[in-house]
């Protein structure tokens, strides 16, 4: 009877692994497509927006970034994450969230509207109050379909995500195009943010089934709290980490150079987009569904090598082509841009790798931990502005500092974070290492190309193919379970 029962418990962990497995793969199928062809979009409508529009009307909407990212987080209030933790959702907790969502909006709008004028004042540019005043009107239509999208993420529905993600983001940038070409400037950038959301949500009501019934909830409210408070403090300072760079430059230096920094973080949040959508963000509620200790290890090992192999070569193939890019499509006028973009890639690989340390806090209820390793991160960041601004040093050093500070977060949180599933730092090491090696060593031989290709736009697109090519080949002549796994699914073998 015991050997029956140990039979039937295997069988039925491998069935739940079974789905678990084609969920993700499915997930990771609709996500990708929708981040290609959306992050395709936003760099078309990008290099347009960039040659129709100056560098000052990009400064202008990157220093209230800062306010519509704060506010968005506390919209979010740590919620969102909690409900895809939690295993069993009720009707209550839905609710709870999306009443709570809805007040918090209001409150927020209404403070920073009569906010608009100090915020203008304190940049000397009296556009920013009107403009302020309409940009934050996305986190208003963010609010009404927060649940929505949560429950969405849940379920691993990455196929309606992703077509309501391609009509958004398409509507959104035709709509900006159409503005920057009637020369209404700034107005364009804000207007893409505002119509995204406001598309994406309607998206929300009228194709989903969920609907607002019942009243708030006292008993939910405290439960979901419990977790989302703290790690809504650790998103408020790590929104503050994220945007603070853009205000600095925009006070202390200009508009201009915050311009710069702006379009070269656009570009960059290009890649990171992708990347949240393909590889960052799915592990997360993957590995909510599993309770087994060494199975979940196991697959928390695999999503690493999973990014690793993903990371390393598209981060440092951006820097690569930084200067040919910028130089072939968004004009001379960006040249500045072009190192800010190679240092925020060298921060983005450890963020992107750092993500999976976020997942295991969260996940192993840890938010304090979370907390604190945004907290630390803060701290260096203003030390790091503090010295820059007193020695009164180039820009490039505020962004130089940012990736470096970057990577101590990722060294030292993954020392603690992997002590939660026993992960070795030696066996992360062995998981990272060899794909680091492979991308350093087929970028390396991509820069040759600058010694005997003077075209750009040909040195960028050769560099990008040779690389590819050589990257997926060494890894798979290397043994790469990844690759194999990916060429498995493209022939549709079964994965083991």
């Amino acid at each position: 009877m015991c050997e029956f029962a140990r039979s039937y418990n295997e069988i039925h962990k491998r069935m739940l692994e079974k789905s678990l497995k084609g969920k993700t793969i499915s997930g990771l199928g609709w996500s990708s497509a929708d981040k290609i062809f959306q992050q395709f979009v936003v760099l078309v409508s990008g290099i347009l927006l960039a040659r129709i529009i100056g560098k000052e009307a990009f400064g202008q909407v990157g220093v209230l970034i800062i306010f519509w990212g704060l506010s968005n987080v506390l919209l979010d209030s740590g919620l969102t994450a909690a409900i895809i933790r939690k295993k069993n959702v009720t009707q209550s907790d839905y609710l709870t969230v999306f009443y709570l969502n809805i007040s918090i909006a209001f409150f927020l709008y209404l403070v920073l509207f009569f906010c608009a004028p100090l915020i203008s004042s304190y940049y000397n540019n009296p556009v920013l109050v009107p403009l302020s005043r309409f940009l934050f009107l996305s986190f208003l239509f963010n609010a009404f379909g927060g649940v929505q999208s949560a429950k969405l993420y849940k379920e691993i529905n990455y196929k309606f995500i992703t077509k309501n993600n391609v009509i958004s983001i398409v509507s959104s940038y035709v709509i900006a195009l159409v503005l920057a070409f009637l020369g209404c400037g700034v107005w364009a950038l804000a207007s893409q943010l505002v119509v995204y959301s406001f598309v994406k949500t309607c998206n929300y009501w009228i194709f989903t089934k969920w609907r607002p019934t019942g009243s708030f909830s006292k008993k939910s409210f405290k439960e979901l709290f419990a977790f989302s408070s703290v790690l809504t403090v650790g998103n408020l300072l790590g929104s503050v980490i994220i945007n603070l760079p853009q205000n600095i430059l925009g006070k202390v230096y200009s508009l201009g150079v915050t311009g710069a920094y702006y379009n070269a973080n656009r570009q960059y949040n290009t890649i990171l987009e992708f990347l949240s959508g393909s590889v960052l963000h799915i592990p997360y509620p993957v590995l909510s569904a599993i309770d087994d200790a060494e199975r979940f290890k196991r697959i928390f090992r695999k999503f690493v090598r999973v990014k690793a192999f993903i990371i390393f070569p598209v981060f440092m193939g951006m820097i690569l082509v930084a200067d040919s890019f910028i130089t072939v499509f968004l004009g001379s006028e960006w040249i500045e841009a072009i190192p800010v973009l190679q240092l925020l890639c060298v921060g983005g690989i450890f963020y992107g790798l750092d993500t999976s340390n976020g997942d295991l806090f969260k996940i192993k209820n840890k938010p304090g931990w979370y907390l604190m390793a945004v907290v630390l991160h803060l701290v260096a960041i203003l030390i790091a502005i503090g010295i820059i601004i007193a020695l009164n040093l180039n820009y490039l050093w505020l962004v130089f500092a940012m990736s470096m500070i970057y990577g101590l977060r990722y060294l030292i949180a993954s020392i603690v974070a992997n002590r939660l599933i026993n992960y070795r730092f030696r066996e992360l090491c062995k998981d990272l290492f060899p794909y680091f090696l492979i991308a350093s060593a087929t970028i390396g031989c991509g820069y040759l190309f600058h010694y005997f290709i003077p075209n750009k736009l040909v040195l960028m697109l050769c560099q990008m193919v040779f690389v590819g090519i050589l990257y997926i080949g060494i890894s798979y002549i290397g043994g790469s379970k990844i690759v194999k796994e990916a060429m498995g699914l493209l022939k549709k073998e079964h994965i083991g």
